[in-house]
């Protein structure tokens, strides 16, 4: 027995020596609460973001990095901008480079970003802290990129002007470090994905470090990254060049782009574990690289073994469960009804799509039977999970009801009849997947296989249990391990709507589940007529007892959610505050709208105080007190003509009070194409408009020259949009566990014609 002890004291002893590095949590936290605290909310551009990228500079120098600058970026893909990214460079004794990235910004004005990324930033700054004490076999790159809640436009800038960019071998990214909880690893792009190599030995040193809850969201990246677009962070332009790279990000489930990100909030023992993780990989792979390329694969993590699947293997179960489920339709449909019987020419799909979308109903619809009760849209925000078990026990009540109507619909007892649909909707689905992503692809083919199996398999209880778990890959799928963060971001960013518009969402959203069911409902009945041994499972679900243990179960649950907060110190409700001047029309408008009911919240304006009723969105009267004095514009034109063309020569001149939050300049055409447009500014064409954005606080002083042409009596519009992040009209609002989110847009718009 002492000999045991002493091999386990002494094995804990050799994991505690190898997790320490000299990473210092509290030396990260300073840099965080500099960042989130005392340099505070940092959108893209802003003078805010601009201080960050400075201090992040100096403590590279401070550090004993031997080059360390601001690399500018004048313009991003979307907009003019005053963005950049710090970079702190420490030679090594071979020109090899491994670089080590966060970003620097935060994803708006009232955001203070201390985890999304004041806390990857504070790692990278912390890093250079550690790693540039000394030379090492690689260069180390450190940077903060700018700009990368607009799109990842720093790194993609970084990455397509570095000039000694063929010479990084490796990216390890920091993304949020809030916690010990969930740690997500991201070593994909659209198209391509870190080596195996990499995604082995992040998972192997994570855990040789003591450190648990490393995951990879194999169904929600599944999802993200078969388009062109989707959630992702500043790895990805490093792969889409070839370069191995991964990302590391905290707890997805925290207030991120919200203004509770802050520092009160952050939970900073993440800094550590992701620091000391990038420093394990980094002196990993100090003396090289196995290889420096990507590829495509499919990945399922299971603890520290990382299980990869190539592509073609993803193709090659595709084709083999479609030809499983064609061999079994052929052997049903040697075998059907005969003609004569009366049942088998009922139409089953339509009857099955009718259950479906019922048995969907009850579960979708659930939710919002509580938010009747209790008065809100999205009661479900603070407290999620409960209510998945809601809808999982209303779902009972559905799957009750749909077996006592499916007995008087008189459905065809020809298991071929009713394999076809499935068969049919799963290969189509599976093909459709297919040519979006082959990743996508294998969630319907493994639901056909288990339906299939389900068919050919003779143990009655194992044919149940198979068409019971043909929907969950699908199923799966559409609920992800991000599937929170999605619905937290659609019930964040669901406009204002009346009670109809609600309605026809949420029964689109209904028919599109329906849709997707309703095939394993058809295998599900399959299997029922096709097993006579499992009557008494049907005489269980149809029976009273079940629907009123469905029944209780979901009241239970119900009076649990109706007693939870909606909303709590973590998770606020946003209500915008919008005021608008029409300098053309010299209108004024405010409007509060808020994807929450605006109940009790109190609006206290030169009139007197209001409290708002229970709706979505309302306008505020206006008395006197409205500053039009904010923006003034200004215009030098030259006009000459030549023959039936017209050409301007503009200087337009933007003067503001101080600094707006965004600024919108468009010139759209009349009938004919605007000829010959041209301004040293960046400008986007959209609809055969161009168009020049700022983002964010630029200069109160903005010069728009341009020059165009039009032909004969067609006409250019200038419309101009100016938005500031303060009131013109002063009103104050209140209400517990709010925040309000002022904008001012002044809007003018000109006409240049002959």
């Amino acid at each position: 027995m002492k000999q045991i002890l002493l091999a386990t004291l002494l094995t804990l002893l050799a994991v505690s020596a190898y997790s320490q590095t000299e990473f210092s949590e509290i030396e990260a936290l300073k840099n965080d609460e500099m960042l989130s605290v005392t340099i505070g909310p940092r959108p893209m551009g802003s003078p805010a973001e601009h201080r960050a990228l400075e201090y992040a500079v100096a403590k590279f120098k401070e550090y004993g990095c031997d080059t360390a600058y601001i690399m500018p970026m004048l313009t991003s893909s979307r907009a003019i901008t005053t963005s950049g990214i710090a970079v702190g460079i420490k030679r090594g004794k071979t020109g090899r480079m491994i670089c080590l990235g966060g970003h620097i910004d935060s994803a708006g004005p009232e955001i203070p970003g201390a985890d999304d990324d004041g806390s990857g930033a504070s790692t990278v700054i912390e890093l250079a802290h550690v790693l540039a004490k000394t030379q090492h076999h690689s260069s180390i790159v450190f940077c903060c990129f700018g700009g990368e809640e607009q799109g990842l436009e720093g790194s993609y800038y970084f990455a397509d002007h570095f000039s000694m960019l063929d010479s990084i071998d490796l990216m390890l990214q920091i993304d949020m470090a809030n916690g010990l909880g969930i740690i997500d690893m991201d070593p994909d792009t659209h198209g391509a994905s870190a080596p195996p190599w990499l995604i082995r030995a992040a998972a192997q040193e994570f855990y040789n470090l003591g450190y648990r809850n490393l995951r990879y969201p194999t169904h929600f990246f599944a999802i993200n990254y078969a388009g062109k677009a989707g959630s992702g962070s500043d790895q990805e332009p490093f792969l889409r060049k070839g370069i191995p790279a991964i990302d590391f990000s905290t707890d997805v489930y925290s207030p991120i782009h919200t203004p509770r990100d802050n520092f009160q909030n952050f939970d900073p023992r993440g800094l550590k574990r992701s620091g000391d993780l990038i420093v394990r990989l980094f002196e990993r792979f100090d003396g090289g690289v196995p290889s420096r390329t990507t590829e495509e694969h499919w990945l399922l993590l299971r603890g520290p073994t990382a299980i990869i699947f190539p592509i073609w293997s993803l193709w090659a179960f595709s084709a083999v469960s479609i030809l499983i489920g064609f061999l079994l339709f052929i052997s049903l449909r040697k075998n059907r009804l005969p003609n004569n019987d009366p049942t088998r020419h009922s139409v089953p799909t339509l009857k099955h799509f009718l259950l479906s979308f019922i048995f969907v109903s009850f579960a979708w619809f659930s939710w919002d039977v509580i938010g009747v009760i209790k008065g809100y849209r999205h009661p479900w925000f603070t407290d999620i999970p409960l209510y998945y078990v809601l809808a999982f026990a209303a779902s009972l009540i559905g799957l009750a009801v749909c077996f006592r109507l499916a007995r008087k619909l008189k459905i065809t007892h020809c298991v071929y009849a009713l394999f076809r649909p499935t068969f049919i909707a799963l290969v189509l689905l599976t093909i459709g997947f297919g040519l979006m992503n082959i990743k996508l692809a294998i969630y319907p083919a493994l639901g056909l296989l288990f339906a299939s199996l389900a068919l050919v398999i003779k143990k009655q209880s194992l044919r149940l249990v198979l068409v019971c778990l043909a929907p969950l890959p699908l199923l799966r799928l559409f609920f992800s391990e991000w599937y929170d963060i999605v619905l937290r971001s659609f019930g964040s960013g669901l406009a204002a709507d009346n009670f109809a518009t609600i309605c026809a969402t949420n029964l689109v959203f209904a028919l599109f589940f329906t849709i997707f069911l309703f095939p394993f409902a058809t295998a599900f009945t399959a299997v029922l007529r096709d097993s006579p041994g499992l009557v008494h499972f049907l005489t269980w679900i149809r029976s009273r007892g079940f629907a009123i243990a469905a029944i209780l179960l979901t009241v239970f649950i119900s009076i649990a959610a109706i007693n939870r907060p909606v909303y709590n110190n973590f998770w606020y409700r946003d209500v915008h505050i919008a005021e608008v001047y029409d300098m053309n029309k010299s209108t004024k408008n405010v409007h509060l709208t808020s994807p929450e009911y605006l109940t009790s919240v109190k609006v206290h304006t030169e009139a007197g105080d209001t409290l708002l009723p229970k709706a979505t969105e309302v306008s505020i009267p206006i008395r006197s007190k409205f500053d039009t004095t904010w923006l003034k514009i200004d215009r030098a034109q030259t006009v000459t003509q030549n023959g039936d063309t017209t050409s301007y020569d503009i200087k337009l001149m933007l003067n503001c009070a101080f600094r707006p939050y965004t600024v919108n300049v468009r010139y759209s055409r009349g009938m004919k194409s605007i000829r010959r447009f041209a301004t040293p500014l960046f400008a986007k064409e959209i609809d055969s408009a161009r168009v020049m954005d700022w983002y964010s606080f630029p200069d109160t002083n903005i010069i728009v020259p341009v020059k165009f042409q039009v032909i004969g009596k067609d006409s250019v519009t200038e419309s101009i949009s100016v938005v500031f992040d303060s009131l013109a009209y002063p009103l104050h609002c209140e209400r517990d566990m709010t925040y309000f989110l002022p904008r001012t847009t002044y809007m003018s718009s000109y006409e240049y014609k002959k």
